[in-house]
């Protein structure tokens, strides 16, 4: 795979001369090395962009052949999706099946949001018989884009997509820790001849070339997925010249789990909600279960059983269900928060510590019964295979423990009403609710948070208006 920054519909020589280690977090084997972009990559970046977009390259090219060229760029993405999966996987860790699948998802929103090109229609609104007053959807301009390391090759695309459907032109730099597989796509780009400027790639630290992008005086737009943290960095930045963020930042994902749930199904679906997928490395895990306590025993009982069988290993095995966790510093703040946890007084059922196995950064499953809901524990994100347990006894009571965060990202009702389904899903403060199941979801549904997990919408026709901005013509007839 090509490791140099992708720059005006080339891989270029690097002007830094550095580059940064990539290393497989299951072993600790060097993956490869990226070249890093500093000051003249990241200008050429921005003028390649900035120089398509003011050619209206996207905005001129005819629907179809936009079209055309996203559903080339999906087959793709189908095509290599098993030497780009292999890559994925060493330098991220998470399971081959799950790395197949992020490309699989990834051309998916390519074909999904290729027939939107002829789809986005201006509004004629009337206002009297002698004005004539219409509405069009237009880009932002140039579109920066950071990339996590927990999915980069979907989040790539997702953010990607939208905007050569709105006409963004992009700066994108994906994640530091696995970047190595996010180069496919300037691979596919000068594959299926898309015009050069208006996807470019670079590589770099966060605090060092993410800061400098997110300066740069070319940006129109930023687009982050990662914590609040960073997110409060890049709005402080942004601030003083109005620039527009799309945030989608972190979660403390709540499943209220009543007295008339189907208990085989809840425990199903807290192994893949919060165990199987990336490790619990994701901002919608299933971070919390709120539970009625007379249901609370079984539950319990199944979710330990199940998780005493989850396999512990690297993502090259395909009988392995739980990965290692992408660095030394996230399995340091993973132990971290569950001493805090056991330090607050809650009882630890199972896990809660490194698991040994060669050189990996493995963490093992983890359940927390009996949670102070103020706890550090409780509140904040810990990204990793940790869940939490709480008691309720009403269904105020439960709607409050699933509201009693900063987060709002995801959350899930288990129960065989219905109507109690309907109302605790009116009540919760999340952008995804889901019932009787986790992640169930798809490229045309949307999906964003509340309150400190961000704002703006990825999914669905609801994404083109987070990127982009609307304009209202008028005309006085004669």
């Amino acid at each position: 795979m090509e490791v140099r920054n992708y720059i005006n519909g080339s891989f270029v020589d690097s002007f830094s001369k550095q580059n940064i280690e990539v290393t497989n977090p299951a072993n600790q084997n060097t993956v490869g090395f990226i070249d890093e972009a500093l000051d003249k990559e990241i200008d050429l970046a921005f003028n390649a962009a900035t120089d398509a977009f003011k050619k209206r390259t996207l905005q001129n090219m005819n629907p179809e052949l936009k079209s055309k060229i996203m559903r080339s760029i999906a087959s793709k993405l189908r095509k290599y999706k098993i030497s780009g999966s292999k890559i994925l996987s060493e330098e991220n860790g998470k399971t081959i099946e799950q790395c197949e699948g992020e490309f699989e998802g990834a051309a998916s929103v390519f074909d999904y949001y290729a027939g939107m090109t002829d789809k986005i229609e201006n509004k004629l609104i009337p206002s009297g018989k002698d004005t004539f007053n219409y509405t069009v959807l237009e880009p932002f301009g140039v579109s920066l884009q950071i990339v996590p390391w927990n999915y980069p090759i979907s989040l790539f695309a997702r953010s990607v997509a939208v905007s050569l459907v709105i006409g963004n032109t992009i700066v994108i730099k994906p994640p530091e820790l696995c970047p190595i597989s996010s180069n496919i796509f300037g691979k596919i780009f000068n594959e299926v001849e898309m015009p050069k400027g208006i996807l470019n790639i670079v590589h770099g630290y966060g605090e060092t070339t993410g800061k400098r992008l997110v300066e740069h005086e070319a940006v129109n737009q930023v687009v982050f997925t990662g914590s609040p943290e960073v997110a409060s960095e890049i709005l402080k930045k942004t601030a003083d010249r109005i620039i527009p963020c799309h945030l989608e930042l972190g979660g403390k994902s709540a499943a209220i789990i009543y007295s008339d749930a189907d208990i085989d199904q809840a425990v199903e679906s807290t192994i893949k909600g919060i165990f199987k997928p990336n490790a619990g490395q994701i901002c919608v895990a299933m971070s919390r279960v709120i539970i009625h306590p007379k249901v609370k025993d079984e539950y319990i009982t199944k979710l330990i059983n199940k998780t005493k069988a989850l396999k512990i290993g690297s993502g090259d095995d395909k009988e392995v269900d739980v990965t290692p966790l992408i660095s030394k510093e996230q399995l340091k703040r993973v132990t971290n928060y569950c001493n805090s946890g056991i330090q607050s007084g809650a009882n630890l059922i199972i896990g809660g510590q490194k698991h040994e196995k060669g050189n990996g950064n493995f963490f093992e499953p983890t359940i927390f019964d009996n949670v102070n809901p103020k706890s550090t524990i409780a509140q904040e994100e810990i990204f990793g295979p940790v869940t939490s347990i709480f008691d309720f006894e009403t269904e105020d009571e439960a709607i409050d423990l699933a509201n009693s965060t900063e987060y709002g990202l995801a959350s899930g009702v288990f129960t065989s009403d219905d109507h109690k389904a309907k109302r605790t899903a009116e009540k919760i403060a999340a952008g995804i609710v889901w019932q009787n199941d986790w992640f169930v979801d798809g490229v045309n549904l949307p999906g964003g948070g509340y309150k400190k997990s961000g704002y703006g919408r990825d999914g669905g026709f609801d994404s083109l208006y987070s990127y982009g901005q609307t304009k209202r013509v008028s005309k006085r007839l004669n």
